[in-house]
């Protein structure tokens, strides 16, 4: 992977080819901004910065090729890029995952050539939020740690929160060389050592050590709300007469979605619908997933499944394994071909989705 990533020239895209618009001259510098545009190829399966991530349901050819456009997604779990930088700069991202660091141009001394890497660390991150506190985006290393760069770089981190102060309470933190973490400033705030852009999807963090760090949120009110992405996959089961509808909620941002689609492949699972995003309330009620309007004579769901009912702190606080809901149809004769039916999400008290599953069963 690191050496097909070296020669993979957008991972390497020149300062020039940034178009920037903000207030601040300091971010202007770097282009790094709140509508920050990066021209170059787009990596297959990102979803475009300043593009709605909510994706309702559209056309049905629109639909397939977004389908079709996650066949690009790699299965393989490592989360890391590579490459040399010179004294030019350049951005080096990790693909299809919202991830991304900006070398300025000077930054590293002329004549000179570094090796830096970007890593994430999603499910196993070392990272034990305390009380009320959560985890809102993946925890991300960049490096080597012991470089230092003259000029600061821009380090963006996805995040899932809808970022209103007045609900949320957003802080950054960084991983000491003895392996514990502490607080590096609140993103309301600048600090001499670092300052930080907030926009709706993504952190930018202007940087002057490279190491490891995480966004962390302490909800101020019960409307403080954590966005998912919902998606529906499905597939055959060993016996050709059950059909198997699998059921996510993860964190709104690309990162956490591509681990999803990894493992579903693995699985011989097929996304049934775009995914939708769900505004969770941190209000302490629950999430109910439930399976409607299944073909009376066509189909059948095993009883006990139709409804779960899912605890409102598995979904706040996230979890290694996202599947929230597993369902089990049963067809009543090999010659049905198509399974219609909804998919219901919602939280009690709070917003509910509905995902309209229309598939072919094939054999």
């Amino acid at each position: 992977l690191d050496k097909e990533l070296m020669t993979e020239s957008s991972l390497f895209n020149p300062l020039a080819d940034i178009k920037v618009k903000v207030q601040s001259s300091f971010m202007v510098s770097l282009g790094v901004t709140d509508r920050a545009q990066y021209h170059g190829k787009a990596h297959p399966g990102t979803f475009p910065h300043g593009t709605p991530r909510a994706l309702g349901t559209v056309q049905a050819r629109n639909k397939a090729m977004f389908i079709h456009s996650l066949a690009s997604i790699s299965s393989s779990s490592q989360l890391r890029s590579t490459a040399l930088f010179g004294h030019l700069g350049g951005r080096l991202v990790v693909p299809n995952t919202g991830v991304s660091l900006l070398i300025p141009h000077g930054a590293i001394p002329e004549e000179s050539s570094w090796e830096i890497y970007l890593a994430i660390t999603q499910r196993e991150s070392s990272l034990e939020p305390e009380g009320p506190e959560v985890l809102l985006g993946p925890e991300v290393s960049c490096g080597p740690p012991e470089l230092a760069v003259s000029t600061p770089c821009a380090l963006t981190i996805p995040h899932c929160a809808h970022a209103d102060p007045q609900h949320w309470s957003i802080h950054l933190k960084r991983r000491t060389q003895q392996g514990k973490w502490e607080e590096v400033m609140s993103v309301e705030e600048e600090t001499t050592s670092c300052y930080c852009l907030l926009d709706p999807y993504a952190c930018h963090i202007l940087l002057n050590s490279f190491g490891t760090y995480a966004l962390i949120g302490e909800p101020i009110s019960d409307c403080a709300v954590r966005q998912l992405k919902v998606a529906v996959f499905g597939c055959l089961s060993c016996n050709s007469l059950d059909y198997n509808l699998r059921v996510y909620c993860v964190d709104n941002t690309p990162c956490a979605f591509q681990e999803v689609v990894s493992d579903e492949r693995l699985q011989g699972g097929q996304l049934l619908e775009e995914p939708k995003l769900l505004h969770f309330k941190g209000n302490t009620c629950s999430l109910q997933i439930s399976v409607l309007d299944v073909p009376p004579f066509l189909w059948r769901i095993k009883p006990f499944t139709a409804c779960q009912e899912v605890p409102f702190s598995r979904v706040w606080r996230g979890s290694p394994r996202p599947l929230l809901g597993a369902f089990s149809l049963e067809r009543f004769s090999p010659a049905t071909s198509q399974l219609c039916c909804t998919v219901s999400v919602r939280q009690l008290q709070g917003h509910e989705l509905l995902l309209h599953v229309q598939t072919s069963v094939l054999e």
